[in-house]
């Protein structure tokens, strides 16, 4: 007798699966198979990452303006009931039985919180406000390259590097690429989010030494983020400092955008490129 092997999810369920657990589950909700097979997918899939962190974002978004609302303890305790009661199913006595189960509970108890959350901040402060505190401001591709600086003079060292986003996957194993110094953070203009900053040198035989820097930021922080990276970045660009030339490069991997600075001509450019390629390993 054959056992048959579940099918592969699809980007919409496992997505649809993710959504419905509100920034975590809690303590009482059990993370079952369906659970545990999305977040395999949202592991493995390049396309879904982008979405999932941008849902995330919205998510603790809205919990950070909630905090904000004062709520009358009844009414706190109420929606923390109905809360735990559309994740475990056991609903409080007197209440109706619930029409909903499995992971339609879980979307009914974030829908029902985005909900509450929205009917709070306006009867606080208006609807024009709960729009303007959930959206999160971005910061433009151009600006990024025009603004990120060479030098971290100025710049706040970083003290927890669990929090920067990981480097690009084929940096690691790069021959001849080293990252120095400590990494940075670099806010830029009309950002509420740091990206991370770190200098890096490619040493290769004889040829002179070529110094950078690697920018990296969420791609929900950027508002015209570039492609994934297939071969070679997508986006390129020159700029200037202290009147000399900058070439810049940037893509995306993984919900992360980076963006690679070389000073001097686009040949630098292209050997940090060539190097750190994902066909050169």
């Amino acid at each position: 007798m054959t056992t048959s092997r579940p099918e592969p999810l699809t980007c919409e369920t496992a997505l649809e699966r993710l959504d419905g657990v509100w920034l975590d589950p809690l303590p009482e909700e059990p993370l079952d198979a369906d659970l545990l097979a999305a977040r395999e997918h949202l592991q493995e899939c390049s396309a879904c990452w982008p979405k999932w962190e941008e849902r995330r974002v919205a998510d603790q978004r809205i919990s950070e303006v909630m905090q904000a609302v004062p709520v009358p303890i009844g009414l706190r305790e109420q929606l923390l009931a109905q809360s735990v009661a559309d994740a475990t199913g056991v609903q409080p006595a007197g209440a109706s039985p619930p029409r909903q189960i499995g992971h339609e509970r879980k979307l009914h108890r974030r829908a029902w919180w985005i909900s509450v959350a929205a009917m709070l901040l306006v009867s606080a402060a208006g609807g024009s406000w709960l729009w303007q505190a959930l959206q999160p401001p971005r910061v433009s591709m151009q600006t990024l390259c025009d603004q990120t600086p060479l030098s971290p003079i100025g710049l706040t060292k970083v003290d927890d590097v669990t929090k920067l986003p990981a480097l690009p996957a084929m940096w690691p194993q790069a021959k001849n690429l080293k990252l120095v110094d400590s990494p940075y953070w670099f806010t830029p203009p009309k950002s509420r989010d740091a990206a991370g900053w770190i200098a890096f040198e490619l040493r290769n035989g004889k040829s002179p030494t070529i110094r950078g820097v690697l920018l990296m930021t969420r791609q929900v922080n950027v508002s015209d983020s570039p492609p994934e990276l297939l071969v070679r970045p997508s986006w390129s660009r020159y700029t200037q400092r202290n009147g000399k030339p900058v070439s810049v490069a940037a893509w995306s991997e993984r919900g992360v955008v980076y963006l690679c600075f070389v000073p001097g001509e686009q040949e630098s450019l292209d050997r940090v490129l060539r190097a750190t390629a994902p066909t050169s390993a």
